[in-house]
C-alpha cells in the first residue's frame, strides 16, 4: 500500500496558499488555524489546488495555533465537502457538529497520557470505513509504539504519528503501513516532524533498495 507524503504548510495569510505550486509532495496540508479568522479565505483560492491539498483547521485542544470560531469552521468544511476538497476533521469535533466525513481524514490527537487501545480502537472501527484515512497522533510516552503498531494492524486505512520523538520514527511507521506521513515545508507544525523533502529522499532510497 502506498504511503502518501504530506507537506504541512502554515497559512498565516491568504497569500500563503499560492505556495502550494512550488511544493512537490503527494499532498499539501494547509493549516488554516494559523490564521485569526476563516473569513479572510476565498474558497476559490483553495479550489485552484483542489486535487493537491488537505485543508486542516486544527482545534487548539488538539494542537491548533489560534482559536477558530467553530461555526465558521463547520460552514467552511461543508462548503469544501460540496466541492470535493479533502480535509482533516477531528473526531472530537464530529461529536459536537454535523459535518460530512465520508472520503475525508478523521483525526485524534493525544498530547497528555497515552490513551488505551480500547479507547482509540473504538474510534478506528468507526472512522476507518468510508473515510480517506483515520489518523492518530500520540505523545511518545509509555508503550506508545505498541499502541500505534496495534492500530496499524486493524486497517490499511490508518495513519499514525508519534509526537516528541525522533522524526525518523515517522518513517518507520510509514514502512509498517501508516497511510500518511507528514513533514514540514518551512517549519514544523507538530513535534516530531522532519522536512517533507527529507522524507521524500529517505522514502525514495528505501523504495529503490
Amino acid at each position: 500500500m502506498k504511503t502518501f507524503i504530506v507537506a504541512s504548510l502554515p497559512v498565516k495569510s491568504p497569500k500563503d496558499i499560492a505556495k502550494v505550486r512550488a511544493i512537490n509532495s503527494d499532498f499539501v496540508e494547509l493549516r488554516l488555524d494559523y490564521m485569526n479568522s476563516l473569513q479572510q479565505i476565498d474558497i476559490r483560492d483553495l479550489l485552484k489546488f483542489k486535487r493537491k491539498i488537505i485543508v486542516t483547521i486544527r482545534d487548539v485542544n488538539e494542537g491548533g495555533i489560534n482559536f477558530i470560531d467553530k461555526e465558521e469552521k463547520r460552514n467552511l468544511l461543508i462548503k469544501l465537502y460540496k466541492h470535493g476538497v479533502l480535509y482533516d476533521v477531528e473526531a472530537s469535533f464530529l461529536k459536537e457538529y454535523s459535518v460530512p466525513y465520508r472520503g475525508k481524514i478523521v483525526s485524534a490527537h493525544y498530547f497528555g497520557s497515552l490513551p488505551s487501545f480500547f479507547k482509540v480502537s473504538k474510534l478506528a472501527k468507526k472512522f476507518t470505513k468510508g473515510t480517506f484515512a483515520f489518523k492518530v497522533a500520540v505523545n511518545g510516552v509509555g508503550n506508545y509504539r505498541q499502541l500505534l503498531i496495534s492500530l496499524l494492524t486493524m486497517s490499511s486505512n490508518v495513519a499514525v504519528m508519534p509526537m516528541n520523538t525522533n522524526p525518523l520514527e515517522r518513517i518507520a511507521f510509514a514502512i509498517l503501513g501508516s497511510k500518511l506521513v507528514y513533514g514540514y515545508v518551512e517549519s514544523p507544525t507538530a513535534h516530531g516532524q522532519m522536512s517533507y523533502m527529507q522524507i521524500k529522499r529517505i522514502m525514495g532510497i528505501l523504495s529503490s533498495s
